[in-house]
């Protein structure tokens, strides 16, 4: 009898389960009537980390609403050009952004032509990213210390490549450079992946990159790690140091990827649109694609997502304070 009632608990919650799912997935697919298809508009290049996130969650969704998610590259200035894209389309849910924490940074240091807070309303954000601090493998350096002592007998002499003033790398590398009294050479790229093939190649000296952008040279043998600028060690690098544990406490610099929808897009939209990427972001594919990206699962509802944008902003605008980071 015991064995009975378990079976039929057991059996009642699956097929609640599962009746959740398929409403929830019936409700989405209503409010996208048609099959058209939504455009999920990424504002960096393919093979960024906020590229392959929205390249799995696109993929799942698509099933979900029975109607194809299509991801577009859209690069230049920095984030600029594809953010601006998706600030100007029609709020109805058909176009999304897809970005990280440049989003906020570039409002700081460029005169964008929109608000990164105001003119939009976020789905979800999916993951976080630690940048890495690299070398070719046969470069002189072979730990931070090793940087900070030729950067203080020679300053300006050692050169460091990033995506380009004011995106994350570069806040992360002159608030490293602030807090160890040290002054390097700003390198500015427009795409990550040619920062670390050219330091992988000796053209640079450095490479401060998100970890999806150098994971691949590092296991391949080109790049050598120095340190990750999260709080905490990187479940894709555990045997590197953070920046915090070789003698710089409070150092902390990393990358979340958001899911963004133009401002004005019904309520509705948006918390149907949220409960889809979130569910993707959880799923055992999308779990896999961040450890072997060197991404951390990192879900935040549309609602957690939004309360916390103007405290995002305002974070990376303390962070161009103290990197003393300059306004274009």
């Amino acid at each position: 009898m015991i064995f009975r009632r378990a079976f039929v608990s057991i059996a009642t919650h699956i097929f609640v389960a599962t009746w959740a799912l398929a409403f929830a997935t019936t409700a989405l697919a209503e409010a996208f009537p048609g099959g058209k298809p939504i455009h999920l508009v990424v504002a960096t290049g393919v093979g960024s980390g906020s590229d392959l996130t929205a390249r799995q969650i696109a993929a799942g969704m698509s099933k979900d609403i029975g109607a194809p998610v299509i991801v577009e590259n859209k690069t230049g200035a920095g984030g600029v050009i594809g953010t601006h894209f998706v600030a100007k389309a029609p709020a109805d849910g058909y176009t999304l952004l897809a970005t990280y924490a440049q989003h906020y940074t570039n409002q700081l240091v460029r005169n964008t032509p929109y608000d990164a807070v105001q003119d939009f309303d976020p789905i979800a954000r999916v993951a976080n990213s630690a940048l890495v601090i690299s070398v070719a493998t046969d470069s002189p350096y072979k730990t931070l210390a090793d940087v900070v002592e030729e950067a203080k007998q020679n300053p300006g002499i050692i050169t460091y490549g990033s995506s380009g003033n004011g995106t994350t790398s570069h806040m992360a590398a002159a608030l490293f450079s602030s807090m160890a009294g040290i002054s390097m050479n700003h390198i500015p790229y427009k795409a990550p992946g040619q920062v670390a093939l050219d330091a992988a190649s000796g053209q640079i000296d450095l490479s401060f990159n998100g970890m999806s952008s150098v994971l691949p040279l590092i296991k391949g043998g080109r790049l050598r790690p120095l340190a990750v600028t999260t709080a905490t060690r990187s479940l894709s690098l555990p045997d590197v140091l953070t920046v915090a544990e070789q003698g710089f406490p409070g150092y902390e610099a990393a990358s979340p990827v958001w899911i963004f929808a133009p401002h004005g897009t019904p309520q509705a939209v948006i918390d149907m649109l949220s409960e889809a990427v979130t569910r993707q972001a959880q799923s055992t594919e999308f779990k896999a694609l961040c450890l072997q990206q060197g991404l951390e699962v990192d879900v935040q509802d549309a609602a957690t997502a939004k309360a916390a944008g103007p405290g995002e902003l305002e974070k990376w605008r303390k962070l161009m304070s103290v990197a003393g980071v300059k306004a274009d």
